[in-house]
């Protein structure tokens, strides 16, 4: 039966229609087009925190693997004086080509580096060490605080973020305007096609109910996430007789293909119809918390749907 677990990665908004952009975003990039490149300016953090920015920072200083991925994909990498060591690494980062020689490499947050970097701003995340953020803070730098990361929704208002913090705000809209493009397009394919109910199983042994962004990758790519169909909210443990009572058309995991490869050998789950029916699959990119949410969705609608991808 299920137990209820609070997931590392995330725990989403619930993701609307493609076609139905989420309203506040779209009245957030209304805005920015409205002002750009206007500062002085007054943005407000997560927290409600008012920052005064007197121009556009040239040296910003990154504290997470989330906010590495989506500065350096909208900013000129010379005004990125340190990124976090996730930047660097195959499998966290989307940018590491943009990584350059000048940027500190952060493992562990610490006034001290921060001070030595001397930045404009500090951008730090809600799971940062609250000491070392209050540390920085102390130093009277400029912090913005992000508290958003559950699922697309919040990804896409984070790019409109750090486009409105740093004076990019056309090179952020681009990003956001072609994640609904190509969104449009795998829409237009599987549009009217049945919906297969999807289980999704980690390695911990959680499901994604519904306010978690694998619930709206798996809605969005045509399925049905039937965890959510039966309840189940945010994340939560499940066993191999849920699953069963369940029988799924297919099981989806992010843990690894080598996991994957064990759910369709394991003999408890036999029985199940995405196991006879050889529709286990290892998904990539579910946690990527930013625009990169595309490919996952991408990927999982090519497995629901493999006929809707066959080229004429």
């Amino acid at each position: 039966m299920p137990q209820t677990r609070t997931h590392h990665r995330f725990g989403c908004h619930q993701l609307r229609p493609y076609w139905a952009a989420p309203f506040a975003v779209l009245l957030f990039l209304l805005w920015m087009a409205t002002g750009a490149n206007a500062f002085p300016r007054t943005v407000i953090d997560g927290t409600g925190a008012k920052i005064v920015l007197d121009e556009p920072p040239q040296r910003i200083f990154s504290t997470a693997a989330a906010i590495d991925n989506i500065l350096l994909s909208v900013v000129d990498p010379e005004r990125v004086v340190a990124v976090t060591i996730y930047a660097t690494l195959e499998g966290y980062s989307y940018v590491a080509d943009r990584v350059a020689p000048h940027m500190m490499i952060v493992e562990t947050l610490n006034g001290e580096q921060v001070l030595a970097a001397n930045p404009d701003i500090v951008l730090v995340a809600s799971w940062n060490d609250p000491d070392a953020v209050a540390q920085i803070k102390s130093l009277g730098m400029n912090v913005y605080t992000f508290t958003a990361f559950g699922g697309i929704e919040d990804a896409l208002e984070n790019i409109a973020r750090i486009g409105e913090i740093t004076g990019a705000e056309a090179e952020a809209q681009k990003l956001i305007d072609e994640f609904y493009r190509k969104y449009g397009e795998i829409a237009a394919r599987i549009a009217g096609r049945e919906k297969p109910t999807v289980l999704y199983w980690n390695d911990w042994g959680s499901t994604a109910g519904t306010d978690t962004a694998v619930d709206g990758i798996i809605r969005y790519a045509g399925g049905e996430n039937i965890a959510a169909t039966v309840g189940i909210e945010g994340w939560q443990i499940i066993d191999a007789e849920f699953i069963l009572q369940l029988d799924p058309d297919v099981i989806i995991t992010d843990a690894n293909p080598e996991f994957a490869a064990r759910l369709e050998n394991d003999p408890v789950l036999e029985s199940l119809t995405a196991v006879r029916t050889g529709r286990v699959y290892y998904i990539s990119h579910t946690d990527a918390l930013n625009h990169h949410f595309i490919l996952a969705i991408e990927e999982l609608a090519r497995k629901l749907h493999p006929d809707a991808f066959v080229e004429q």
